[in-house]
This record gives structure tokens, sequence and C-alpha cells, in this order.
């Protein structure tokens, strides 16, 4: 997503060329500063569809101190077009020395002093009636600036190596990742090289900060860390083993620290919404978090996906791994998983059947299309319960209900699709288990999963007490 970039002057024709903006391009790879020479710089943008190459005034690439202040943002305008526009081209803009090391002119040439290499932002942007407008941003290292839906920065830097772009899903810290042999590609095609790094040979040398398992006497401590193991990648202090809760930066087992939540969410672990903290210890703190969330209840991870359980419990939600238990416990009169809200003899659950959800715990789980839903086990089609839960799953879409069940035709192509809530009472002292099997196309893939819902009486315990059958006949 776009965010308007402030205190930039752009050149007056770029008021012409709006219209022809080139906004399906992105940044490729990055290099700072290489054998400690921080003259030797570039930026390498790629195209991700055919005619991009309309750049003359109407594009640029911005470059951010740390803290991404007005007085520290320089600009390169890029003044004329590039020859190819084919997806995948791409468009190299580069240091004098970097040219004069490898041989290769660059498309545009990048001043001295832009690219801060420890610390800071790149932006490709284009030109807005309102100004530049960031298409693509990749911040990096003790970067501080507001980064908008870019996310936290990458912790990896482009100094004596190259940040490389490894995802295009908008985020930082997952979309770059780093290299030390590095090509530089220009528009044309053609490509050089770098001189071949030292890094590996087990001896300092100019910027680096380590090599292998030479730290030059750093510790965890001497870095300002409380405590920890410290270790060298790619000739940088490695500090992921390294812990100093408060730093506002995830390190060794802490779960979050600040406003380093390491990309979580609440919907990300698989509640419906809510604001996601981080406590003075650097756990998370899912209070805030939606008290309703979804349960995969124990398929294989690359199907959980296609049917889930949405509930409301707000003590049964998912941890901080968003694995959510489907055994749900409640107690009778707790207003928070109560929908009753009496202390009645009953719990009543609010449940829903949800269906090819695009889960964040479930990566690799396809959406396929939904062709049957059917409650397993001893189940009595005359039941309350099991009408009510067929009859929501069948307004989803155009099907047919098989009395413990609803067939769908043609598929139920929806994503995230959950039926109307639906009341489940369990009796206090009492256990429910919920079995269903979702299917895909033909049959294939299945998806078979439980969610176990279970009573406390006020005051009481429920252990030892056996588990109530899958919603057997008679049940009244």
């Amino acid at each position: 997503m776009k965010g308007v970039l402030a205190a930039v002057v752009v050149v007056g024709c770029m008021a012409v060329g709006v219209a022809r903006a080139q906004n399906r391009i992105a940044l490729d790879e990055i290099v700072g500063s290489w054998q400690g020479d921080d003259e030797i710089q570039y930026v390498e943008l790629r195209m991700l569809a055919v005619d991009q190459n309309g750049l003359a005034n109407v594009a640029a690439v911005i470059f951010d101190d740390a803290t991404a202040s007005a007085d520290g943002r320089r600009a390169v305008i890029l003044n004329q077009n590039v020859p190819r526009g084919l997806e995948g081209a791409k468009i190299l803009i580069a240091s004098a020395k970097a040219r004069d090391l490898t041989g290769l002119a660059p498309d545009f040439p990048l001043p001295p002093g832009y690219l801060r290499p420890t610390a800071g932002r790149v932006c490709y942007a284009v030109a807005t009636q309102n100004g530049l407008a960031a298409v693509d941003c990749v911040a990096y290292g003790a970067f501080t600036g507001d980064n908008g839906t870019f996310g936290p920065p990458t912790t990896r830097t482009p100094d004596n190596r190259a940040l490389q772009r490894v995802a295009l899903g908008g985020r930082n810290r997952t979309d770059w990742t780093s290299v030390l042999d590095p090509i530089l590609e220009r528009n044309s095609g053609m490509t050089g090289a770098l001189p071949a790094t030292l890094c590996g040979d087990g001896i300092i040398s100019q910027g680096e900060a380590c090599d292998s398992k030479a730290l030059g006497g750093a510790t965890c401590a001497s870095l300002g860390f409380a405590k920890g193991t410290l270790k060298c990648g790619q000739c940088h202090y490695d500090t992921s083993e390294c812990t100093a809760c408060g730093n506002d930066a995830i390190n060794g087992k802490e779960e979050c620290d600040g406003g380093d939540l390491g990309e979580r969410t609440c919907a990300s672990l698989g509640y419906t919404g809510g604001t996601l903290a981080c406590s003075d210890v650097c756990k998370l703190a899912t209070a805030a978090c939606d008290p309703t969330f979804f349960v995969a209840g124990g398929g294989p991870p690359k199907t959980d996906c296609l049917g889930e359980w949405r509930v409301t419990n707000t003590a049964g939600g998912p941890n901080a791994k968003g694995k959510t238990a489907a055994r749900q416990t409640c107690k009778d009169g707790d207003a928070g998983c109560d929908a009753d809200g009496a202390a009645n003899g009953r719990c009543t659950f609010t449940v829903s059947p949800c269906f090819d959800r695009q889960d964040a715990r479930f990566a690799k789980c396809s959406l396929v299309g939904i062709s049957a839903w059917t409650l397993l086990g001893k189940v009595d089609a005359a039941d309350p319960a099991v009408s009510a839960l067929v009859s929501a799953v069948a307004a989803l879409g155009p099907s047919t209900p098989t009395g413990v069940g609803v067939t769908f035709a043609p598929l139920l192509a929806q994503t995230d699709a959950c039926s109307a809530p639906v009341a489940v009472s369990v009796p206090a002292g009492g256990k429910l288990a919920l079995r269903a099997r979702t299917d895909g196309p033909g049959g294939k893939p299945k998806d078979t999963d439980v969610l176990r819902l279970v009573c406390t009486r006020q005051g009481a315990s429920t252990r030892g007490r056996r588990e109530r059958p899958p919603l057997p006949s008679g049940r009244g």
C-alpha cells in the first residue's frame, strides 16, 4: 500500500507525468558498503509487470536516515526512461565507485552519502498530485522512523553485504534476507560483480564486526545485553541468543519486546481481531484480543484450514504460538463463555463452523473449495444442536442438507466462510464432543476436526468425569 512521503522536493515536470506513474516496480537488492568502503553502493529495482520503463520524471528512489527526518531525506529522481520494459527487468542506481569496480555503467547515478549503510530506509516512489508516494520500502538496522504498512525494520543491514528480496509480502522482516555474493544487473541485462567478499576467512577485515568464531572480544554483555551467547553471521554480530528485555527488539527466548511483536497480531494467532501487546517481561499479552477465536481441531497442518470452529471464550484463546486447545472449558454463569450469563445449570457455548480460512497458522494449507461437511459419530439428526448446526452451514451457499451434514453444489468457493453463530448447550458437570469432517472437491482432501466443550459447576471440579459422547440420540 502506498504511503505519502512528506517534505520531498520534486521537479516541476513531475506534475505532467502523474498519470503515467510506474507503480509495478519493487526494490530488489541493496548494497550500502563493501569491504568497509561506504562509497561502494547501489540499489537495484525489479519490474513486476511489463511496460514499467516509462520512468522519466514520474518516479524516484528515496533515501532516509535512521529517524526518517525531513532534513536527512534524499531523492534520486529517475529523469529518463529505460529501454527494456519486460517483467523481471532490472533498473540499476549505483555509485561511481561501484561502477568502476564492476565495470558496469548504471542506469542512474547514486550520489555519495545518500544511502546509509547501517540504519536507514530506501523507498521506491511515484509521483502523485500530493507529491511522491511510496510504492515499496525497506527499513533496516536501528531505523526508528515510521515505516507504515511495511512493519518493523529488518534486522539485517546492507553494510558489507547485500540486502536481497525473497518475497513480496509487504513486510520488511519476512521479505528480505542478506547475501555475500550479489550480482549487479542493469536494465540492458548486462551484469557485473563486486570483488569477492573477505568474510569467512576467520580474520576480522575492514567492514567486518566479526568473522566466524573471531568475535574481537565482544560478548552479549559488551554489546549492552543482559546475558546470552554472542555469535557471528555473515561477519555481523548475531545477537539472537542475547537477552535484553526492554530494548524494543526480540532477543533470545523473548516472545516480544516493546513494539516488536515478531510480525504477529491477534488475527495471525487465531483470534478474530483485537490489539496484541507485549508485557514488561517480554511475553505476549492477548487480553485485548477478541474473545472469539478459531479452533482448528487437530487435523494435519496441510488441511487444517479447510474446516475450523469459531468459539467465544475469554479464557480459552490461542497462545503465543497460535495453538488453541480443542478442549474449551466454561464455568456455568461465566459471561465470557456462557452466552446466557446465568448460573442455571447449563453452559451455552457460541459456536460457528468455518471453511477455507486464510489462516496464518497454516501457511501450507491450500484453499480448495468445499464439497461437503458432516458431523461424525452417533448423531441424532433431530437433536436441536445438530439441526441448528446443519441449517447454519447449509445457509452459506447452494446446498442439500443430509440430516447430519451438508453437500454443496456447486462447491462452496467463498474463503473465510463462517456460519451464523449457533448456541450449543452443555449441562453443568458435563462434556460434549463435536466431531466433523470437511471435504474438498470430489471428497479430497478431507479435514477431520473435534471441538470438546466442557461445562463446570460453580465451585466444583470436573476432574475424573468422563467425556460425554458426541451428540447421542435422545439428547434433550
